[in-house]
């Protein structure tokens, strides 16, 4: 018996598994493949050789590799995988081209930062699956870096490409502006636009947008405008949505901002 999430998150495709005693026949991807184990024992084999995956690790699969095995019959085995083409996880970290140079890397903190982002991107909250979205991009270039490939520096950034970008945030706030779409913009990839952006405003660009968003909201609501027209003005979700995060930063819901401002 097994239990499978799966979902695509932009380029990525995503999954979490939990299951007893699972096997996989021998195979290959397209894509590169990266598989944490959160609970139980797999046994790999890769490309004729073998080796064991416990708890806290991190299997990483090139395209075209040869691999399979599993959790032994009967055995409890959890984890979570993600699947993207090597382009793809290429462009995003700003590399000419990708290759892992490692199979298996122990690393239990990132496992679980990498295991709790797959799970939080499977949300059915899209704002979530957004933020989560984010955290991976970033978690990835962690693992490339473990797997021995070496990632290009900081770009020089300085105030005024941020400048720019919130800008464009800015403009797209009735509509989510896509981070590859606002990387390209900026002739950044999505990894040195996180980093950059976060060095310089402490928030992801969609956590920024949001709390403009939000803040936009709260100027909207002391006009009288209405909460649901508000909400469908700024790209909201839903008025719920909207409800959510004006009361996370202001402390109570947008009604009852409303209702403290009447005379």
């Amino acid at each position: 018996m097994s239990a499978v999430q799966h979902a695509w998150l932009g380029h990525y495709e995503i999954s979490s598994t939990t299951c007893t005693g699972l096997t996989f026949a021998r195979h290959s991807h397209d894509e590169c493949v990266i598989g944490v184990n959160l609970v139980g024992e797999e046994k790999v084999w890769l490309d004729r050789s073998e080796f064991a995956a416990g708890p806290g690790s991190i299997t990483l699969y090139n395209p075209g590799q040869i691999q399979g095995g599993g959790a032994a019959d009967g055995a409890p085995w959890q984890f979570v995988s993600l699947y993207v083409t090597a382009e793809q996880l290429a462009a995003d970290l700003g590399l000419a081209q990708m290759e892992f140079d490692r199979a298996l890397c122990f690393q239990p903190d990132l496992a679980r930062r990498l295991a709790t982002a797959v799970k939080g991107a499977l949300s059915g909250d899209g704002l979530v699956r957004d933020l989560n979205e984010d955290a991976l991009v970033l978690l990835l270039a962690e693992v490339v870096n473990l797997s021995g490939v070496r990632l290009p520096g900081t770009v020089a950034s300085g105030k005024g490409l941020i400048g720019r970008a919130q800008e464009l945030l800015a403009e797209h706030l009735h509509q989510a502006l896509p981070l590859d779409r606002l990387g390209d913009e900026l002739g950044l990839s999505k990894f040195h636009l996180l980093r950059t952006f976060q060095k310089e405003t402490g928030l992801s660009p969609r956590q920024w947008a949001m709390q403009l968003r939000t803040r936009r909201a709260k100027g909207l609501l002391r006009k009288g405008v209405a909460a649901s027209e508000v909400a469908h003005d700024l790209g909201f979700a839903d008025q719920s949505h909207l409800n959510r995060h004006f009361r996370a930063a202001y402390g109570m819901t947008p009604g009852h901002y409303q209702s403290v401002l009447k005379p």
